[in-house]
């Protein structure tokens, strides 16, 4: 019963994630110009795509290993291609940007751990 619930709220955190990515693309298109990703626009949209249809997956039961691999790969590619926290000068962006990756992989942590649970 817990781990039903939690799967329904992790899988919540990501459409919701997902959701935000749609309408705010205008600013995480921003951002991914700023960290020199390939076609910003397309990466942000193909990223709520994953970010919706895997949290479904995780709400919903239905094909979570899919659903594990798809954001698993999601995360990994946001944290080495987003969150390059060693390549920043400025003291508080560096700590800024190290959150966010580690929050990245704790959550990968997670997913690993559903994956074979």
């Amino acid at each position: 019963m817990i781990k039903t619930i939690l799967l329904i709220l992790l899988g919540l955190f990501f459409i919701l994630n997902g959701i935000n990515h749609i309408v705010n693309t205008h600013i995480y298109e921003e951002y991914s110009v700023k960290r020199g990703l390939v076609s910003p626009r397309l990466m942000v949209q193909l990223s709520s795509i994953v970010l919706i249809f895997d949290g479904a997956t995780l709400m919903f039961n239905f094909l979570i290993r899919y659903g594990v691999i798809g954001l698993s790969i999601f995360l990994i590619i946001a944290s080495f291609s987003l969150h390059q926290f060693w390549k920043e000068k400025d003291n508080q962006l560096k700590l800024l940007e190290s959150m966010h990756f580690a929050k990245n992989m704790a959550i990968l942590t997670e997913l690993i751990y559903i994956a074979y649970s």
